[in-house]
């Protein structure tokens, strides 16, 4: 018996390998053009030949090794961790309530979670209200979004908006807005792959399947630096968001069929 059979990948098609690693080398191109999104790329994509709840676990690895090239590229972990802490906490707890819903709960629902988080975002990510917080706020209103966020991570692996809105209102500078994506993404990633571990989501084929588009992702990356430093980030964001609203609408449109 190889080292395969104790340990394979999962049955899929060569259709669907193909839209597995498109998905994730195109994810790698926007996380390099726009620093965020892949989880909602991913899912757009795979959705299209994968069962969601696999999608979803698909997703969290490669996004963990996007997340830690910006953590290692901000640095100032210790300083973000004695900031952030609250949010931290309250996302730890509710990305295993989140897991723990998403392991039981139908299919359909989640294509409806999943349709209204990507349309939301598509019309408003770039509309985020600029909103601000006085230092005696940030705790509290860390903790609240935390929870906020740390449900979607477990339910649907999309957890950035709320979190990106929370640093709009702390107006963070680019360095520190920086470390604070790549230490708070990073941390997340790990707390699901707890969550997603402990609730049998994360299955160790759908892990190697996860683990071996990593490199595929980060690949990606340069392309997205290249593009950025090339097209009109405003256009390229907006064709982004173009696109994500159309998958969205597949989504809601799969799900009340």
């Amino acid at each position: 018996m190889s080292p395969w059979d104790l340990m394979p990948l999962p049955a899929y098609s060569a259709t669907q390998w193909v839209v597995l690693v498109v998905a994730m080398a195109l994810a790698g191109v926007i996380k390099g053009a726009i620093g965020f999104g892949v989880p909602i790329v991913i899912l757009s994509i795979l959705t299209l030949a994968l069962p969601v709840k696999e999608a979803i676990a698909l997703t969290v690895l490669p996004s963990f090794a996007g997340n830690l090239a910006m953590m290692r590229e901000g640095g100032r972990v210790r300083e973000i961790l004695a900031r952030f802490w609250p949010l931290l906490l309250t996302k730890a707890v509710c990305v295993g309530v989140g897991a723990v819903v998403l392991a039981w709960i139908p299919t359909q629902p989640l294509f409806l979670i999943l349709g209204v988080v990507i349309i939301t975002f598509s019309l408003f990510g770039e509309r985020l209200p600029r909103l601000h917080l006085q230092p005696r706020q940030e705790k509290l209103a860390g903790a609240v979004l935390g929870a906020i966020s740390g449900l979607l991570a477990g339910t649907t692996t999309i957890f950035g908006p709320p979190i990106i809105m929370y640093m709009t209102a702390l107006r963070l500078d680019r360095a520190t807005y920086v470390a604070t994506i790549g230490t708070l993404w990073s941390i997340t990633n790990v707390f699901m792959l707890i969550a997603f571990g402990g609730t049998a989501l994360l299955t160790l084929p759908l892990a190697l399947a996860s683990l071996a588009m990593a490199p595929v992702l980060l690949a990606g990356y340069p392309v997205g630096k290249t593009l950025r430093q090339r097209l009109n980030e405003q256009m390229f964001r907006r064709l982004i968001m173009a696109g994500l609203l159309l998958s969205g609408g597949r989504l809601i449109v799969a799900a009340l069929a």
